[in-house]
């Protein structure tokens, strides 16, 4: 009874703090201390003991299973337990996520680290005051007003637009914080959205000169050590030109470490017996600053939703964070979807799914039977083999013939497969090279050759004439598990000619399609 009487004396006394110095819009909300700190291992639990129905979960799963929709992971945290933690075939718990603008979040994090440390004044600060050695083009009042809270609200008024599909990009450029101060500014600084990677590069450049520490190394140290998430090296967050670690995206990360970064966040900036970043900050940092085209609200590298109480970080494709502090809850998604910041497949599965399954504050009654088929379900998002189909005839018949290709863009000279009856795998070998080996079981396969290095592909026929291949990477970007691209490789075969169909899934675009013969062997 005395341990149930300071827990309370605990949390109203924690309460009136944050009620003080909360501004009346911040997300952010007072949540008790939790049973541990996940520094080295997240620890579960099953939904019911966090008050929610696995029923629900399951039926959640059970829909993108069915509909293959393109999630690589999927973490749901109540209470500072997993509750339910999925890694959808080929990706795994270890598998590095190119988060994409999530990484802004935490340059978001870091800027608040910095003002903590007092590295940074404040997020008043003047962007000019940071580059008073520097000339830059289109000078003028409205530069010079120009602060680093309108950097990270996305409300700098620099004409930088990302997707507007018109002049150069920062991207293109020799030195890309050169050329952000060069833009001229078109709408007054703090006054309206306007979403640009080079507001967040532009942070990371200050963060190096202010710190005298690349921003990747000062990230590992100040907040991804204290968290137990690995070492971050540069291969796993680029830099630009002139050695800046990049702002606006690039950073590689598990989907444990996110869910880590979520939590240091959900309980304002604290870690075990650590401040690490100001709680003001967080505080300041999930307040809507500016308003978001879709009618979302923006804070500093936050989306913040003030009608449902709940902040985000959205990723390209569908990378994402969310806390819901009042719900004490974290929801961490990885993906490959057509998306650029929010995506319908998953604002779907949070109101239809995740949300409802909250059914109480208090643990409820275990149900053994939606358990059971939520661990299924999560047993065959991550192994979804199934029976090997029978081959059709053209299979056997152009088994190991070989097939020259016109001139085409990917380089492709001259293909063969080789199926054989009954057998989980065919080959395919390209180019006369090493035989690359493709899953006919519904999962991926692993080769490494002298093209490529740890390729993962799968293959099936789709109808008597046709096989396809798909391929979890971009056709022209590196083979690396976590980065953003899917490829689909259609083959058709009609007597001694094939076609052959190269079309990008995530954001489509032209199908590249060139011909090709059999030849003598």
């Amino acid at each position: 009874m005395m341990k149930f009487y300071k827990t309370i004396t605990l949390i109203l006394t924690i309460a009136l703090i944050f009620s003080a110095c909360l501004p009346s819009k911040s997300i952010a909300r007072p949540v008790a201390g939790p049973d541990y700190w996940p520094t080295q291992n997240w620890q579960s639990s099953s939904p019911e003991q966090q008050g929610m129905d696995s029923a629900k979960l399951a039926d959640m799963l059970e829909e993108i299973n069915q509909n293959k929709t393109n999630i690589h992971s999927l973490l749901i945290i109540r209470n500072g337990y997993l509750i339910t933690e999925v890694y959808f075939h080929p990706y795994t718990q270890d598998t590095k996520e190119h988060i994409q603008s999530v990484t802004k979040s935490v340059i978001g994090m870091l800027v608040g680290k910095a003002i903590g440390d007092g590295s940074i004044k404040s997020a008043n600060e003047k962007l000019v005051s940071f580059y008073t050695n520097r000339t830059f083009s289109n000078t003028g009042a409205k530069k010079d007003s120009i602060r680093l809270k309108d950097l990270l609200s996305m409300s700098s008024g620099l004409d930088c637009q990302e997707f507007s599909g018109t002049g150069t990009t920062m991207e293109q450029s020799p030195d890309w914080v050169q050329f952000m101060l060069d833009l001229p500014v078109t709408t007054t600084p703090g006054q309206q959205f306007g979403y640009c990677n080079g507001n967040a590069h532009l942070l990371s450049a200050i963060l190096e000169k202010t710190n005298h520490l690349n921003t990747r190394i000062y990230a590992n140290q100040e907040i991804f050590q204290p968290l137990g998430i690995p070492f971050v090296s540069e291969s796993d967050w680029g830099a630009d030109p002139q050695g800046f670690s990049l702002g606006g995206f690039g950073l590689h990360l598990r989907p444990k470490d996110l869910a880590k970064l979520a939590f240091l966040y959900l309980h304002h900036g604290k870690w075990e017996d650590q401040q690490i970043i100001p709680a003001s900050w967080i505080a300041e940092s999930t307040t809507q600053q500016t308003k978001k085209e879709d009618g979302s609200g923006y804070g500093y590298l936050w989306t913040v939703y003030p009608e449902d109480g709940h902040y985000a970080a959205l990723g390209l494709g569908g990378q994402q964070i969310h806390v819901y502090p009042q719900k004490d809850l974290i929801f961490i998604v990885t993906a490959g979807l057509p998306a650029f910041a929010e995506a319908p497949e998953i604002e779907k599965m949070l109101g239809e799914f995740i949300l409802p399954a909250i059914q109480s504050e208090n643990s409820l009654p275990e149900n053994a039977a939606a358990f059971s088929r939520l661990q299924k379900a999560v047993e065959f998002a991550a192994n979804p083999l199934q029976p090997i189909p029978s081959l059709p005839d053209v299979a056997l018949n152009i088994s190991q013939q070989v097939y020259k290709f016109e001139e085409n863009p990917v380089g492709w000279q001259t293909l063969k497969l080789d199926f054989k009856p009954g057998a989980n795998t065919a080959q395919l070998i390209l180019n006369d090279s090493t035989p690359v080996q493709v899953g006919l079981d519904n999962l991926y396969r692993l080769s490494n050759t002298e093209l490529f290095v740890d390729l993962l592909i799968r293959g099936s026929w789709t109808d008597k004439t046709t096989f396809v291949i798909d391929y979890p990477y971009a056709i022209s970007g590196p083979i690396k598990l976590g980065e953003l691209g899917a490829t689909q490789i259609s083959i058709k075969y009609s007597e001694d000619a094939i076609q052959t169909t190269i079309q990008p899934l995530i954001f489509g675009g032209e199908p590249i399609v060139f011909n090709g013969v059999k030849i003598n062997n």
